[in-house]
């Protein structure tokens, strides 16, 4: 596996909520910060993006704009700054309008996403018509708008499927506008994790795959995925527990032999550390709410999975810190300028 895989995968270990809105005249929306990720489509018109840590950019139809950190943001019709974005529900729109977007975001359960993710600007933006898109991201961004006004049965497999697939090729086309090829020796390490993820490996283990030095290895390891290989593993070790947990009925002690802990005690104690919440708990709590809350306005939660939101309330989720300073507001165009 990849590291595009493996930050998508990181992704799973939350839920899927979409909205569509529409816009016409004078307005502004503001979307509260996340523990998770963002995603949204430009359909029609050409709102300002507006993020808290970076200048209002114009959009235009066809682009994807990803918010890795879940930090807070909006959109207007106008270049204004975070502060004088409205956290009022705007009134309905009933006739014609002249904006829309759809909106996507994943809520992480106690879940992390992978430090890969870490390493990505604040935002970044790719539209369905670049050459780097492919036809894919177009038509995955058709099937985004259609799932994110579905309730029927089997549509919350749909719209986190559809999520992980744009996800994919929204960051194949960053990566190809901005970052060198990746290193072989790291990403033959990272595939044999992968590939045995109940195996017990050591960074040794990893070296050895790679054929490098310690040294060597952990400096170009750090630089392609953001985080050292002992920390790497700890996560993939524990994120592989938390499936166990959410898709099995196997007991701690079980899990805690199969991922190479000497002790339920100590894998606990790794998980509590990690996740904040014991894996016992997070078991139970993953049992119990097939559907949680995942929509946040003024300080009302919605507990319906998916909104047609014609008023341009967001889709949003239960209030996270927001991040310190951001890097670039819009990695691969001028700068986040305001045309």
């Amino acid at each position: 596996m990849d590291l595009i895989s493996d930050a998508v995968a990181g992704t799973r270990a939350g839920r899927a909520v979409g909205s569509r809105h529409r816009h016409t005249g004078s307005w502004s929306s503001r979307f509260p910060a996340v523990n998770g990720s963002g995603l949204h489509i430009v359909r029609r018109g050409a709102p300002y993006f507006v993020h808290e840590h970076g200048q209002p950019f114009r959009t235009r139809a066809g682009d994807v704009v990803f918010v890795p950190h879940g930090g807070r943001h909006g959109f207007s019709d106008a270049p204004l700054p975070f502060g004088d974005l409205s956290s009022e529900r705007p009134a309905p729109v009933t006739g014609p309008f002249d904006t829309e977007f759809v909106s996507c975001c994943y809520h992480l359960d106690h879940g992390q996403v992978s430090a890969w993710f870490d390493g990505l600007p604040e935002v970044l933006t790719v539209n369905t018509d670049d050459a780097a898109a492919g036809p894919m991201l177009g038509h995955l961004a058709g099937l985004l708008e259609e799932h994110a006004a579905d309730d029927g049965e089997g549509s919350d497999i749909a719209l986190a499927a559809i999520v992980d697939l744009l996800l994919v090729h929204l960051l194949r086309a960053w990566r190809e506008h901005l970052e060198p090829a990746p290193d072989p020796q790291i990403l033959a390490a990272l595939r044999a994790v992968q590939e045995d993820p109940s195996r017990p490996w050591t960074v040794q283990d990893l070296c050895d795959r790679a054929g490098l030095s310690r040294t060597t290895f952990t400096r170009r390891f750090a630089a392609l995925t953001h985080e050292t290989p002992r920390r790497y593993l700890l996560r993939r070790r524990l994120e592989h527990a938390g499936h166990l947990l959410r898709h099995t009925d196997l007991p701690l002690a079980a899990i805690a032999r199969q991922l190479g802990y000497s002790s339920e005690f100590s894998f606990s104690a790794a998980f509590r550390r990690t996740f904040q919440i014991a894996p016992g708990q997070y078991r139970l709590q993953q049992a119990r709410t097939a559907e949680p809350p995942v929509g946040h306005h003024d300080g009302q939660e919605s507990r319906s999975r998916v909104r047609d939101d014609r008023s341009g309330a967001p889709a949003a989720g239960p209030q996270a810190p927001p991040r310190g300073p951001g890097r670039s507001a819009r990695p691969h165009t001028e700068a986040a300028a305001t045309p």
